[in-house]
């Protein structure tokens, strides 16, 4: 016999004393086939990572784990059980070597930190999800206007001028003279 895990997300729609009689079904569809259950544990409604069409839309689902022992020919009736139970939205069934983990309990989600909420005026643009031209949303944010020249040498530390600045040569090498 060899070790397995299963987690069912079973679908929040089908009602909360529902949720016993779906576990127990496929517990006795173990115990019925000569597998030795270890251990169920509920984890319960969690939110999911994403929702797709064949998760029927949900948000939210009903999470359960099995740990047991079982001959391999146990696997394949229950997964195509699974596949077409309405009241399970996704299943996973691993082989586990060595001994099963146990978590003794897993956080409840409102400990968790939520990401916080983002929406089009925290990347600084419009309202409408497009960024602003000028105010610094966009690819084009800067204006040629706008941009700066580089700084020139303000001199020594000391703030004094050195005498060679006395004679600055423009851009059209023309002698400028300073007036002081």
């Amino acid at each position: 016999m060899r070790k397995y895990e299963l987690v069912c997300i079973l679908d929040p729609q089908v009602g909360d004393g529902r949720f016993d009689e779906v576990i127990e079904k496929y517990e006795n569809h173990l115990k019925s086939n000569g597998a030795e259950i270890a251990h169920i544990d509920r984890w319960g409604m969690r939110k999911m990572a994403y929702t797709s069409p064949s998760l029927k839309k949900r948000s939210q689902g009903y999470y359960v784990l099995f740990q047991f022992e079982a001959e391999s020919g146990v696997i394949a009736p229950m997964e195509s059980e699974m596949l077409i139970d309405e009241a399970v939205l996704r299943h996973l069934i691993v082989g586990i070597e060595g001994e099963f983990l146990r978590v003794p309990e897993l956080a409840p989600e409102s400990i968790l930190d939520p990401p916080p909420p983002r929406g089009p005026r925290d990347r600084g643009g419009r309202p409408g999800g497009r960024p602003d031209r000028g105010e610094g949303g966009g690819r084009f944010s800067r204006d040629r206007e706008e941009r700066k020249p580089p700084k020139e040498d303000a001199g020594d530390a000391n703030g004094a001028e050195d005498a060679g600045d006395a004679d600055n040569k423009g851009d059209n090498g023309d002698d400028e003279k300073t007036e002081a």
